[in-house]
């Protein structure tokens, strides 16, 4: 049990009244410092919970550029890319029209380098762009970058797009192709750019969602040079770390940005390949330099340590208020002191006499000294050998009998006299007959100051201190 009780961490100290009620120097100053504190502690604690709850503390982002020898992406839901023909003025003509088509977007894989099959990118139900004119995409794109060259994984994989006059062979059998002469007019009549939107993505941390952003390119259509460009894809690994208390993580790859080479050549560059003029091309692929991003929210613990350091830099004033306390506690206390021994201390305390301050002075420093606990269990001590001096050991230590009875009735007098006897009996007396004593109730508070009148406790202190003479008398004369 001993060894349990020294285990236990929620022992508390025993700590002596200052006076009835009161175990703590508490003071107005203090209160309303402390109102102010933890009123302060409670509204930050409040601010930053709601912040952290509602996801407006940024969370710890660590970016870092790597090189991976293979990687790829997959796009079947959304949209990597989207381009559409821009028209600024209603004369134009869409020249991805289905009818009298003008203009052909042709996408070509290349497969390790080895062009595959073309396909055509017209749509046949297209989307509205915001020039009024068919918004074309790519439908489950897939781009794949080995550039370690391992041939136990799929091989590099590309995306070439490419303007072409209307080729018949890719259309369906219900559309046709304009005639030359509005395809020369087409060139003739108008400044003619492609519009190109790259969907990119970033993670947006308030809202814990990924957000599109379209990155926007204008390509330009000439009839005589053909514009080449490459587009390399710098692709993100993203881990998200959205727990409370332990990780709860979440990886993510996207296209997070891209870099756009151009250059010129001859419109006829792509004839041997596709036996058409091509006006425009664009080569899509993945940059084998990547990011990987983690993404971490704060947890619990470390919000309430980030309020915890504020709050302790508000308790600062803590120190301040509890020094504050001390001294006005040991004012306090060594002025009652300094009041038990000597009437007048009030009033030398209040006079303005240089004389009187120094005496003031040199009472508060002596009752400091005598206030030492070390110097109290001393006094005490002393009090303790002069009663076994003057009473003997044998008086001494039947004082561990004596009681007081809650509900007897008062003794009489004489056995008051009896004990006021006993007490003044001579000292080494062990042979003479011991009559039992009896404390009453009231005995409890004799010393006790309590709320009992001081000038009441002076006159019963000189009436006892008489009536203890003259037993004392009577004992000698007997």
């Amino acid at each position: 049990m001993k060894y349990i009780k020294m285990t236990d961490i929620f022992g508390v100290q025993y700590r002596q009244q200052i006076s009835l009620d009161e175990k703590v120097q508490k003071s107005a100053l203090s209160g309303i410092c402390s109102l102010i504190v933890l009123g302060a502690s409670f509204g930050y604690f409040l601010y930053i919970m709601n912040l952290w709850w509602s996801s407006k503390i940024l969370p710890n982002s660590t970016s870092i550029m790597k090189v991976e020898n293979y990687s790829q992406i997959l796009y079947n839901e959304d949209d990597l890319f989207e381009f559409s023909y821009w028209k600024y003025t209603n004369g134009q003509i869409d020249p991805f029209r289905l009818q009298r088509n003008i203009l052909t977007p042709i996408g070509i894989y290349f497969i390790n380098g080895i062009p595959q099959k073309p396909f055509s990118l017209l749509d046949e139900k297209p989307t509205i762009s915001p020039y009024n004119t068919s918004l074309q995409r790519v439908d489950n794109l897939s781009l794949i970058q080995n550039s370690g060259y391992d041939t136990t994984l799929n091989q590099t994989t590309e995306l070439m797009i490419l303007i072409t006059a209307c080729n018949s062979t890719l259309l369906k059998s219900q559309y046709e192709c304009a005639s030359d002469s509005e395809i020369q007019d087409f060139f003739e009549q108008s400044v003619n750019y492609i519009s190109f939107w790259l969907n990119l993505k970033q993670y947006d941390p308030h809202s814990q969602k990924f957000q599109v952003v379209k990155k926007q390119y204008y390509l330009t259509l000439d009839s005589q040079i053909s514009h080449q460009g490459q587009l390399i894809l710098t692709q993100t690994q993203a881990t998200i770390d959205t727990g409370i208390l332990f990780g709860n993580y979440e990886q993510k790859s996207y296209i997070y940005n891209a870099q756009l080479i151009t250059s010129a050549t001859n419109i006829h560059f792509f004839s041997t390949l596709l036996v058409e003029s091509a006006y425009l091309s664009l080569l899509i692929r993945l940059d084998p330099i990547s990011n990987d991003t983690q993404i971490v929210y704060p947890k619990l613990g470390a919000i309430l340590a980030q309020v915890g350091s504020i709050m302790s830099i508000l308790m600062t004033i803590q120190y301040v208020l509890r020094y504050y306390n001390e001294q006005l506690l040991d004012s306090d206390f060594i002025d009652k002191v300094l009041g038990f021994y000597f009437q007048d201390y009030s009033e030398v305390k209040q006079s303005k006499d240089q004389a009187d301050s120094k005496i003031c002075k040199d009472l508060i420093e002596k009752a400091k000294k005598k206030l030492v606990y070390t110097n109290v269990i001393y006094e005490l001590s002393r009090i303790q050998l002069f009663l076994l001096y003057h009473y003997g050991r044998n008086q001494l230590f039947q004082a561990h009998q004596y009681a007081i009875n809650v509900k007897e009735e008062m003794k009489s007098s004489k056995c008051c006299l009896a004990f006021d006897n006993f007490i003044t009996g001579p000292r080494g007396d062990g042979n003479r007959e011991q009559i039992e004593q009896h404390f009453e109730r009231d005995d409890f508070n004799l010393l006790c100051r309590g709320k009992i009148n001081i000038n009441k406790n002076n006159e019963d202190a000189v009436r006892v201190y008489q009536d203890v003479g003259n037993a004392s008398l009577k004992s000698s004369k007997n």
